[in-house]
């Protein structure tokens, strides 16, 4: 009976053991393969993003190790005033390729050398949650059933939270603009800066961080973060911005970029701030036209409250 109860044992410590390293195995798989989507998601939006334009359109731009895509769009008079940077990336919150396209080709009209510079917006991923996992051993599996109950998502919070990261955002955009000032430096003229959604709040932070960055002026077309505390910060980053800037809002464009609509305006005017100027707008995202002179109308009011800001501030 003994040599039996043993013989049992044996054989049970020896399964235990088994599973635990195909569990060990599966986790260190699944961790390789979600390692490597970040990178070639990067990679396959820009390609996607050159192969949208003939070869002799898109000009390489290096940031880091990476290389990026650029098009550029002279402009159609004689003097031009200068460069307008227009930032775009997938998310449909944010300025698309086509809407920054139709946007540029009225700046062009007008005298700006245009520069469409798509930005990749970085997702959190599970894997630095499975390495802590892996290197912890035996004993973060046996915590596993325990979680902490902070770390919890309430059903009802925005779920966009647990992949945005916006310190990784910001970091990886004063990449990207070091980037394209370096590209721009030779340039005479103006420099105006364009962008939509997230990508426009984490424009504000980001040259907050770095203010050799600063353009002359900053058209931000309804900023918002999906988290309430990041989204608040585009109340204080207007207000206390040297430089000018042009805050459109698209009505009903969601509730996080309503919240801070008139925070910012009045935040602006209690700084005494001097060249700020909101501008509500109707949101007409969503209507589209196969006809390529036929642009759509709320691009149509971002570009003429553009071309009348500049105007107002002289240039």
């Amino acid at each position: 009976m003994d040599l039996m109860l043993a013989k049992l044992s044996i054989s049970m410590i020896a399964k235990g053991k088994l599973l635990f390293m195909t569990r060990h195995a599966l986790l260190l798989t699944f961790a390789v393969i979600i390692s490597m989507l970040p990178t070639t998601a990067h990679c396959d939006f820009f390609t996607d993003v050159s192969n949208a334009y003939l070869p002799d359109e898109v000009k390489s731009l290096m940031i880091g190790e990476v290389e990026a895509p650029i098009i550029e769009i002279e402009a159609q008079t004689p003097l031009p005033l200068g460069v307008a940077v227009v930032l775009t990336e997938p998310f449909p919150s944010s300025l698309t390729l086509a809407q920054a396209n139709s946007l540029a080709s009225v700046l062009a009209e007008k005298g700006w050398n245009v520069v469409i510079s798509p930005f990749n917006l970085p997702l959190n991923s599970p894997i630095d949650k499975i390495r802590e996992v892996e290197g912890s051993g035996s004993e973060a599996q046996e915590a596993l059933p325990s979680a902490d109950t902070s770390q919890v998502i309430h059903p009802r919070s925005n779920q966009l939270g647990q992949y945005l990261d916006f310190e990784l955002t910001t970091t990886a955009l004063i990449l990207q603009l070091n980037a394209l000032d370096n590209y721009l430096q030779d340039r005479t003229g103006y420099r105006m800066v364009i962008a939509q959604g997230m990508l426009a709040t984490a424009y504000l932070t980001a040259i907050e961080a770095q203010t050799n960055l600063q353009p002359d002026t900053f058209v931000a077309i309804s900023p918002f973060w999906p988290q309430k505390e990041t989204n608040n910060l585009v109340i204080d980053t207007i207000a206390k911005a040297s430089f000018p800037i042009l805050d459109l809002s698209l009505s009903n464009f969601n509730d996080w970029e309503t919240s801070t609509a008139m925070k910012r305006k009045v935040r602006a005017r209690s700084e005494l701030k001097l060249h700020y100027r909101q501008v509500t707008l109707p949101n007409n995202s969503l209507t589209f036209s196969i006809r390529k002179i036929k642009k759509p109308s709320n691009i149509h009011l971002v570009a003429n409250s553009t071309i009348g800001w500049t105007r107002h501030l002289g240039w």
